[in-house]
């Protein structure tokens, strides 16, 4: 019998001498002889022998490769011999690491280089600077890094900074910051919202404070509008029905609105305020449950215009016009004063609009008023009023209560401020102003250190100066008041008597009172959505009127808003 060897028999054979073949050159890989680096300028990466040299990387460890590659390129070597050949090794081997070292560098030093962009961009906006500044940020880092960290230099110079670079970045966390205001705003249970127009620039600011089921608050600008034409309630309230549907606020949940108590917000047929109610009634909703409040801050200042000892204000601002409008007049008073050895430098200016302003001036013209005096009669126009111990005694009062008011500003101002806590702070002023309308009425003028110092005669003036502040504070503030038993249940709501709080509300505060579940309260949610203030307003158009000056007359409107933003 014959055997014979069929077709796929012999191909099998093939194919298992060529695998035995390549495993025989895989397992004859001689691993690295550190010699191989003296004699052939070799060394071994990932396995693979590098020539020094020209960088090339043989496929085979073999001594015999080796040999052949440097005798056939880089035979010129041969010449180098003793301290000399190690030297030329060592440097080869510094170049190479250092090459290795750029290509094998993690993405870390990319992305904190973009990084280094987007923080130096946010500061940026932060401080209200133009965005050409970056270019100037750059160079001073490179500055320091060519001192700090030369070796680090070319990781400095690789950061974008120029101006649209800066400008973009701007955007990118403004769009970051929307974005994430419109997803968080679906989980908000109550919000309100806080608008107020600046008229010079015809701008709209529309500022949300949202609260979540965990009372967690936030509050945000929702939108910074241009308003091209009229600025009628009508238009207002388009305005703000936009910015309620791009970010999928609904009115169902709105629980306030607070305002800077401007015309076009509060007329009673065509103001934001009677529009937006007219639209809660059209939704079928209840617009007594709006609540409605004029920024407490501004109620406050506008009391603080009842005083009526305008001889003092009159006579102090007449004072200092004269002696700081006139430069010559100003140079002089100064010198006057550091002849002295006083211990002011200079008197204050006042701004009407700014009240803190009133206090500074008046404290520092009494401190300085014998100086002031001199002065005066030195340029012959002497104020009488200043030898007058009545008008003395008045000056003295009003640098004591407005140092009272003024802390009491200071007090309602800052962000995430509670309606309630507002609220309490004002009447527990008004408390003190009753205990002092009643302590001045007997001549007591233990609270009022600097008219104690003018021993007055009699105090019963300042009494009724006090008793106007309390009437315009109970004027000014009854519509908040209004809603006090309301802000007493959200604030203190294991301290009210059910019979006295509304009806839809009696049941829910007797379970309160037996279970202290507060957080599950809409009530209390709903209260702690409402702004008191609009103090983030005021201080958003403070930085607009600083970012939108005539010295960048280039940025653009919606730049304008991504900055501000």
């Amino acid at each position: 019998m014959s055997l014979c060897r069929v077709p796929g028999e012999e191909w099998c054979d093939i194919l298992q001498m060529a695998t035995t073949k390549k495993r025989k050159v895989d397992a004859e890989r001689r691993s690295f002889q550190e010699q191989w680096t003296n004699d052939y300028f070799f060394v071994e990466v990932k396995g693979k022998p590098v020539c020094l040299v020209c960088g090339d990387m043989l496929a085979v460890m073999e001594k015999a490769s080796l040999e052949r590659h440097y005798s056939s390129k880089h035979a010129k070597l041969s010449e180098l011999g003793g301290q000399m050949r190690l030297d030329k090794i060592n440097a080869l081997q510094r170049s190479l690491e250092l090459q290795q070292a750029a290509f094998t560098q993690p993405g870390c030093d990319r992305d904190n280089v973009i990084q280094t962009s987007y923080v130096v961009s946010e500061l940026i906006a932060k401080k209200l600077r133009p965005h050409v500044e970056g270019e100037f940020v750059k160079e001073c880092m490179v500055a320091a890094a060519e001192l700090l960290a030369p070796d680090k230099v070319k990781l400095f110079q690789s950061v974008s900074l120029s101006r649209r670079t800066v400008s973009d970045r701007i955007t990118d966390l403004a769009q970051d910051i929307e974005t994430t205001l419109k997803n968080s705003a679906g989980d908000f249970q109550f919000f309100s919202w806080l608008t107020m127009d600046i008229t010079n620039t015809a701008q709209l600011a529309i500022f949300v404070r949202g609260i979540t089921a965990e009372f967690d608050t936030r509050e945000e600008l929702l939108s910074l509008e241009a308003m091209h034409g009229t600025t009628r309630g009508e238009d207002l309230f388009e305005r703000l029905v936009l910015s309620m549907k791009k970010f999928e606020l609904t009115f169902e949940k709105l629980s306030g609105l607070i305002t800077d108590g401007a015309p076009a917000m509060v007329d009673s047929q065509k103001g934001l305020i009677s529009l937006v109610k007219k639209e809660l009634d059209r939704l079928s909703l209840d617009p007594s449950n709006l609540i409605v409040c004029h920024c407490i801050i501004h109620q406050e200042s506008l009391c603080a215009q009842s005083l009526r000892l305008n001889s003092v204000m009159s006579t102090v601002v007449s004072c200092i016009n004269f002696v700081k409008s006139r430069g010559f007049n100003s140079r002089q008073f100064k010198e006057l004063l550091n002849d002295l050895h006083s211990e002011y430098g200079d008197l204050v200016y006042n701004c009407e609009v700014r009240w803190l302003s009133h206090r500074n001036m008046l404290m520092r013209f009494y401190e300085l008023r014998d100086e002031v005096r001199q002065f005066m009669e030195m340029k012959g126009k002497p104020v009488r009023e200043l030898i007058d111990s009545k008008w003395l005694c008045d000056l003295a009062f009003m640098v004591d209560i407005t140092n009272y008011l003024s802390e009491l500003n200071v007090k309602l101002q800052g962000p995430n401020q509670l309606l309630s806590t507002l609220l309490s702070k004002v009447i527990s002023f008004e408390a003190k102003l009753r205990l002092w309308k009643v302590q001045l009425e007997r001549n007591n003028t233990m609270h009022f250190p600097t008219l104690e110092g003018q021993k007055p005669s009699t105090t019963l003036e300042y009494a009724s100066e006090c008793a106007k502040l309390i009437e315009a504070f109970n004027e000014r503030f009854k519509d908040v008041k209004s809603k006090q038993m309301e802000l007493n249940i959200f604030a203190t709501p294991f301290n009210v008597e059910p019979a006295d709080v509304p009806d839809n509300l009696q049941h829910e505060i007797i379970q309160l009172q037996s279970n202290d579940g507060l957080k599950a309260r809409r009530h209390a949610l709903k209260y702690a959505s409402v702004f008191g203030t609009t103090y983030c307003c005021e201080q958003f158009f403070s930085k607009l009127t600083i970012t939108k000056s005539r010295l960048r007359s280039r940025l653009i409107y919606t730049n304008l808003e991504k900055q501000l933003r």
